[in-house]
């Protein structure tokens, strides 16, 4: 719940809490790629590659707006 829930506002959270949202979502894709190793290949592609491929953008937009204050913007 706190993730989703982070995700959802991450724009007005403080930069600490940003970070931590970041190794939540991290650590979330890598339990879940080792979850997912023993998938059938038709589950893996139904089910494995969009649920991480969506965790993956997540961390990728944690990353931008992590950026984004570093850079002043």
């Amino acid at each position: 719940m706190f993730i989703e829930r982070a995700y959802a506002e991450r724009e007005s959270l403080s930069d600490r809490d940003l970070e931590r949202l970041r190794a939540s979502l991290v650590d979330q894709v890598q339990r879940y790629e080792d979850a997912i190793r023993g998938y059938s290949p038709t589950k893996m592609g139904k089910h494995g590659k969009p649920f991480l491929a969506g965790l993956r953008q997540k961390v990728a937009d944690v990353d931008a707006a992590i950026e984004a204050r570093r850079s002043g913007g």
